[in-house]
């Protein structure tokens, strides 16, 4: 995590550039550090030689004061930074907020320019922000080191954004409606910080609750994802988006699928408008954990109850079981019209009816959230109603939303909720889309933290021969596989694919095929279709370069006469590669899926699901989903798609048939992990009730290697010792398949030992807190396991910090495996892994009896400081 104190909590400031000219930059933000009462000594620096500006003392130089600057804003011409930079770093003055406007925009033209004070800063231990930003502003601290028209309120939300402009308005519309902030800040053209590095910072800070973003450019998708997976784990963090070009990765259409899917996978709630930023903050607050996606509604009116539930449908979201019971049948209306739900009470129901009905409601077991709805009428009074209501909705333990209708005679009642902080709404729309908000977030958070399982991991892919097929593209100068290494590479990751022969001769192609073969396929292979999403820019008139139902050889020389004449008139300048001819496999049962691999250049390797087959619209249903992933995360992929309605209908094998493509989409993931060259891969899967699923057709390309967004299993990492008592173990990175193990692990152990190892008495451990240690960002921390036939018996646990250089460990070895050994090969392990990473030291706190601890400390040349109630050891690299 960088340490950014400098600029949230500076103790001493110098404004450079500033001047008291009506039009000087420098000499706003002097006055707005004056206005918010900023307690610590600030300078002006200004060439000129005033005597103060705006009250404060001015020097030339950064040189000539006398106290030490923590933070240099720099409000001078673009072509002075380097200089200034220069002088800095001379001065040992480590931060620079860089508000001069105008070098973002020239950038656009000279993008060296941003790249060369990015380059100067790191030479010169200098950390930037900017160019072109709006400044910080940090209530608690006083300060605003901004050029803004007005200053921030206290509160406990962070905003980091992209644009000034947009950052400006934001104030001036939270300022209109009472909203604080903890910290506000836009960091421009970012030459050097970034959001990530800010919100790494905000996820510390324990006085921030939530953390709102707005994103233009996304520089570093890998290292976003990983800042905003931490934050997001114990802050409510929300984003919105917006894109500076149009530009789409090839075979998908819209970007906001690609959008959704990199926020759900970073536990963030991703909103279109900067009034769902804090709408949604404010839902998220007020809420209560909803533990299951679905909704209940009541309301005393039906007009007004399938309004919303309307509402609800069109948003996909899900409707609640309605339950049966003699209670709710005699006291509901219109349960045949509705089926249950809604649940419809008569116009006249007190706050007791309603309470009773939702006692009953609260008794079903998936229940999620309750939406209850009061029209005013002569005899039901609202106020009534909510002083009742609002007794039972604060004792439970289920997520209610109200929405009270009307006007003038509702007013009281509203009062009474919106005084008390819950879940309260105008209309059923607005508490729908309320609904729907949280439904979002709380899909996010559990794809956060989800526990994959392990049905699609028992492949064991031919990497080198994917590896072979790849390089021999790359050195035949080709950046796409040819047809026959195209099926090498699917057959490597365990694709079945139809019976085909292939020939770049015609008539050697005829003289091979046997009686098997007919009816046959016959296609035209050439470069154009040798590409993956050949069709991408005219979709609807997509040529498949194939004739089918082919009966004899006579018939197949004709068809292949009318496939050059077609290629030739629709692809004149496309070359003949060669021929294939595959037996006809289609039935009328047969389901065709569009599967494979794209790229985008912000969030890396995608994988991709849709419906297939020549009629689809592949392009509008497929669903994507970032590498990697793991069978669960398939398996969303897929029932996002129009496919899985599909499959639903025709399948005569649903859980069999899902397996299988769930496999394939995993496959797909670990081939691109595998080979990061490829940058396209499109399969055309034929799914059969009645036989395994094969690939009719397949396309891939290559290109620069590309990152993924999310790190990868480090399977260098694994591997094989051997213990004193002549054992064989594994030792390897923890994957989020270990989380039951993990479980499992722990309870091996007493409530003492456990105390030793997390400073407390404990023996249960929760799901959300298992998922956290299983799944961890491997970028940032480590945990070595140890695994003995599937047990694990022993866990090393790392964490670095990047500001000290040093990583902090913890380490367990299982009673059974205590004495073989183990805990001295984790800690080489972790010297090893250590190295690999230049750190300079290895820390760790043990509790002062914790003997077996700092015997192993000991042993391995760690150094012992008391510190308060704990010993402190430290090892030196």
């Amino acid at each position: 995590m960088p340490d950014l104190s400098s600029f949230f909590a500076p103790k001493a400031i110098a404004v450079v550039g500033a001047s008291e000219r009506e039009s000087s930059m420098g000499g706003l933000v002097l006055q707005n550090l004056r206005s918010s009462s900023f307690e610590h000594p600030i300078f002006a620096v200004n060439l000129k030689g005033y005597d103060q500006v705006f009250g404060y003392p001015c020097v030339r130089y950064l040189r000539e004061i006398e106290t030490q600057v923590d933070l240099a804003i720099l409000c001078v011409p673009p072509e002075v930074i380097p200089r200034v930079l220069r002088q800095m770093g001379r001065l040992n003055i480590r931060a620079a907020l860089i508000l001069t406007g105008g070098l973002a925009r020239q950038l656009n033209f000279n993008p060296a320019m941003n790249t060369k004070i990015g380059e100067l800063a790191r030479e010169l231990g200098i950390r930037l922000m900017g160019p072109n930003c709006l400044g910080i502003l940090v209530p608690d601290h006083h300060m605003n080191a901004s050029y803004t028209h007005l200053d921030a309120l206290p509160g406990s939300a962070a905003y980091i954004g992209h644009s000034a402009a947009l950052g400006s308005a934001l104030l001036d519309w939270a300022g209109a409606r009472g909203i604080g902030f903890s910290h506000f800040l836009t960091l421009g053209a970012s030459a050097d910080i970034r959001i990530s590095d800010v919100v790494d910072n905000l996820a510390a800070d324990r006085r921030v609750k939530a953390i709102l973003i707005h994103l233009e450019q996304i520089r570093d998708a890998n290292r976003l994802l990983t800042a905003l997976r931490a934050a997001s784990r114990s802050k409510k963090v929300l984003a919105l988006r917006t894109h500076s070009t149009d530009a789409l990765p090839n075979g998908v259409t819209d970007i906001q699928k690609i959008d959704a899917e990199f926020f759900a996978r970073a536990g963030v709630l991703q909103v279109d408008t900067v009034d769902g930023l804090f709408g949604g903050l404010e839902i998220l607050s007020r809420s209560k954990p909803l533990h299951f996606r679905n909704l209940a509604i009541v309301s005393n009116g039906m007009g007004t109850a399938m309004l919303a539930r309307q509402n609800l449908l069109r948003q996909s979201g899900e409707l609640a079981s309605p339950i049966e019971s003699d209670y709710i049948r005699a006291h509901t209306w219109y349960t045949e019209e509705t089926g249950g739900n809604p649940a419809i009470l008569p116009p006249q129901s007190s706050g007791d009816d309603y309470v009773g009905l939702l006692q009953q409601l609260e008794r079903q077991p998936g229940l999620g959230a309750i939406l209850v709805i009061h029209s005013p009428n002569r005899r039901s009074d609202s106020t009534s109603v909510a002083e009742t209501l609002l007794k039972h909705i604060k004792r439970s333990r289920r997520l209610i939303l109200t929405c009270f209708l009307g006007g003038l005679t509702t007013q009281e009642a509203r009062r009474i909720f919106d005084g008390r902080g819950l879940l309260n709404f105008d209309s059923p729309t607005e508490a729908v889309n309320a609904y729907i908000t949280l439904s979002k977030h709380t899909e996010a958070q559990e794809k956060l933290r989800e526990t994959p399982t392990t049905d699609a991991l028992d492949f064991q892919p031919d990497h080198d021969q994917a590896k072979r097929v790849i390089y021999q593209a790359r050195r035949n100068r080709r950046d796409y596989l040819t047809w026959p290494e195209s099926r090498y590479l699917l057959r490597a990751y365990g694709f079945t694919l139809v019976d085909s022969t292939f020939d770049t001769d015609f008539e050697r192609l005829v003289s091979r095929l046997t009686p098997r073969f007919f009816p046959a396929a016959l296609r035209i292979v050439h470069q154009t279709y040798s590409y993956p999403f050949a069709y991408q820019k005219t979709p609807a008139a997509r040529w498949r370069g194939s004739k089918i139902e082919i009966v004899d050889e006579a018939a197949l020389r004709v068809a292949q006469s009318e496939l050059i004449e077609e290629k030739n008139r629709r692809m004149p300048d496309s070359r003949i590669l060669g021929w294939a001819v595959q037996p006809m496999r289609r039935k009328v049962d047969a389901m065709q899926f569009s599967l494979g691999i794209t790229r985008d250049n912000t969030y890396g390797p995608l994988i991709f699901f849709g419906e297939g087959g020549s009629h689809a619209d592949m392009l509008a249903d497929r669903q994507v989903a970032l590498v990697p992933i793991n069978s669960s995360l398939a398996k969303q992929m897929i029932q996002r798609s129009h496919g899985y309605q599909v499959l639903l209908e025709r399948s005569q094998d649903v859980a069999g048939d899902m397996k299988v493509l769930i496999q394939h989409c995993v496959a797909l993931s670990q081939m691109v992990i595998d080979n990061p060259r490829l940058s396209g891969v499109e399969v055309n899967l034929l799914l059969q009730n009645d036989a395994e699923p094969i690939v009719l057709g397949a396309a891939a390309s290559i290109g620069e290697k590309l990152r993924p967004a999310l790190n990868p299993y480090p399977a260098h990492m694994e591997e094989k010792v051997l213990l004193k008592n002549g054992k064989t173990i594994m030792i390897r990175p923890i994957r989020g398949e270990d989380e039951p193990e993990l479980k499992a692990f722990f309870g091996r152990f007493s409530s003492e030992e456990l105390r030793l190892r997390f400073f407390y008495s404990r023996l249960k451990f929760e799901h959300l807190e298992l998922a956290t240690m299983s799944q961890i960002d491997y970028r940032r921390e480590m945990v070595f396991v140890a695994m003995s036939q599937g047990l694990m018996i022993g866990e090393m646990r790392l964490w670095w910090d990047i500001n000290r250089n040093e990583i902090e460990f913890s380490i367990m070895v299982a009673p059974q495996a205590q004495g073989t050994g183990l805990a001295g090969r984790l800690m080489e392990k972790t010297f090893r892994y250590a190295e690999s990473l230049k750190v300079r030291t290895i820390v760790a706190d043990v509790l002062p009896e914790n003997a077996p601890m700092l015997g192993l400390a000991r042993h391995y040349g760690f150094e012992s400081v008391h510190e308060d109630d704990i010993i402190r050891v430290t090892k030196e690299l």
